[in-house]
């Protein structure tokens, strides 16, 4: 079975995102400092202290995927500068334009998302996050990419990210994992699993009676695919125009404009940033 590489800050990208093509996924291990770690979990502590684990979704199938007990914690954008800050992290943008560029003129932020594992927690159904976007051609272009970032150690028995190397590349994309194929992301807090949205993964099982494994997803969608989380809803206007314009376009305050004719995410038929930032639109004039 392939393990997934490792390497420190200092790697070229390149190196990084050949393995994550070869392989599904890559370790980059001590990326964030402790400063920045402890600024995280600082902005958002009352949100997290806040949360209650599982979901309410009415769903039997999404609340058991999310996990009985397990944290999620959504509208990063708004509650944290430091994760703006990771957001526009140039790791993670050039991950994203390395992979993403090709099938799109833009990206948007897909979810950022706190998912802290609690004790007994199982390990959460092997999956893609493609899967989101059920009629994509199979194999066909990326048209999203994920991070899982370490905000505690990640060990074995916390819940490491699980990911089966190798699967974004099945002959069948409906071919199912078995757990046997599966490698744990072990890493130490500041590391980052970087992965394709077609490489199957999923949450750890945590068997710890008391330690709670803290992630932070960030994920980014080809700006022609709603993402998953409704980022002009969660993040209110009056804060995304005090944002630097790239976290501005990434969380959709801004609108699509593919190269080959047509326009996505208007306002009164004008690119949505001359509202974002102050310009009004044709028609907006009252």
């Amino acid at each position: 079975m392939t393990d997934m590489k490792r390497f420190d800050p200092g790697a070229q990208n390149d190196w990084i995102f050949d393995a994550v093509a070869r392989d599904g996924g890559a370790i980059v291990e001590g990326v964030l400092n402790r400063g920045f770690l402890q600024a995280l979990r600082d902005e958002l502590a009352s949100s997290i202290n806040d949360a209650e684990p599982g979901s309410r979704s009415g769903s039997d199938r999404i609340e058991g995927f999310h996990g009985a007990n397990t944290k999620r914690i959504c509208s990063l954008a708004r509650r944290s500068p430091a994760f703006v800050d990771l957001m526009l992290h140039p790791l993670l943008l050039a991950f994203a334009d390395r992979f993403l560029l090709p099938a799109c003129r833009d990206y948007w932020l897909n979810t950022g998302q706190l998912m802290i594992v609690g004790p007994g927690e199982p390990a959460q159904r092997l999956h893609r996050d493609e899967g989101n976007w059920p009629y994509q051609p199979w194999p066909g272009p990326d048209v999203t990419v994920s991070s899982m970032w370490a905000l505690s150690d990640f060990s074995a028995e916390v819940g490491a990210t699980r990911v089966v190397p190798g699967s974004h590349q099945w002959t069948d994309g409906d071919r199912d994992a078995d757990d046997g194929d599966a490698v744990q992301a072990v890493m130490p807090a500041g590391s980052v699993l970087l992965y394709s949205g077609k490489v199957k993964h999923g949450a750890g099982a945590n068997r710890t009676a008391d330690t709670w494994r803290w992630g932070l997803h960030v994920s980014y969608v080809v700006g022609w695919l709603r993402p998953e989380e409704n980022h002009n809803m969660a993040v209110p206007i009056e804060i995304a125009r005090r944002l630097p314009e790239r976290a501005q376009a990434l969380l959709g305050y801004t609108s699509y404009v593919p190269d080959n004719g047509g326009r996505l995410g208007l306002v009164e038929f004008e690119d949505a940033a001359l509202v974002t930032r102050g310009t009004k639109a044709a028609g907006l004039e009252g």
